[in-house]
């Protein structure tokens, strides 16, 4: 296990060199819900986007199921809480969609312009993650998007929260996706919603002390 107070962010694994700039992490993300790509391109660009040189050529890397458990490594590798066990694998964040929103956190947030920034993608993930929620605006629509109507609440609350997941609803993919594919999507959106809920425990815990 890596600790970022501790070691240098890893850029390789089993061996093989892998790039590991955030922007590959979000072009990953982006790629599988790309409906107009078929999987053997998905997977061609996904090879080159983590293996290929400064020249454009494909490295040595892994293959087959080595493939695979590096790929989750690479997008995974930098969590480590337990994921949980929710079912739901809702989409609730894109990164085209929200891309003003991430870039507009950052650089408040953090005096950080992801135009040009160099990042491991771990360590952005690390950053995107533990946003203050109030301060962040991604933060605050994924909250809407992932919002509950339940039945004790009036009409107009009904409403405004229906009005406000429409403005902010992300397309939901229908494509059949394989069980490896799923495995890996479930795995991120299970990571997400683990996160959602320990922020606001934190949130509430902090509230509680401060009374």
């Amino acid at each position: 296990m890596n600790n970022v107070m501790l070691d240098n962010l890893p850029t390789e694994w089993n061996g093989y060199k892998v790039n590991t700039d955030f922007r590959i992490g979000m072009q990953i993300y982006i790629l599988q819900y790309d409906k107009e790509m078929n999987e053997y391109e998905k997977t061609t660009s996904i090879l080159y986007l983590m293996f290929s040189d400064e020249y454009g050529e494909l490295r040595d890397h892994p293959q087959h199921n080595e493939l695979n458990e590096c790929i989750s490594w690479y997008l995974n590798g930098w969590y480590h809480d337990n994921t949980g066990s929710s079912k739901n694998t809702k989409r609730f964040i894109d990164y085209d969609v929200d891309q003003w929103r991430i870039y507009a956190d950052f650089l408040q947030i953090y005096g950080i312009d992801l135009s040009v920034a160099d990042m491991h993608w771990w360590k952005f993930n690390g950053l995107i993650w533990n946003m203050p929620r109030r301060l962040s605006s991604l933060m605050e629509v994924i909250e809407i998007r992932q919002k509950k109507i339940e039945k004790n609440m009036s009409s107009k609350e009904k409403d405004a929260i229906r009005n406000a997941q429409n403005i902010y609803a992300l397309e939901q993919s229908e494509k059949e996706y394989t069980s490896e594919e799923k495995e890996k999507i479930d795995d991120y959106d299970r990571m997400m919603e683990e996160i959602r809920k320990q922020k606001e425990t934190e949130q509430e815990a902090l509230k509680q002390f401060k009374k």
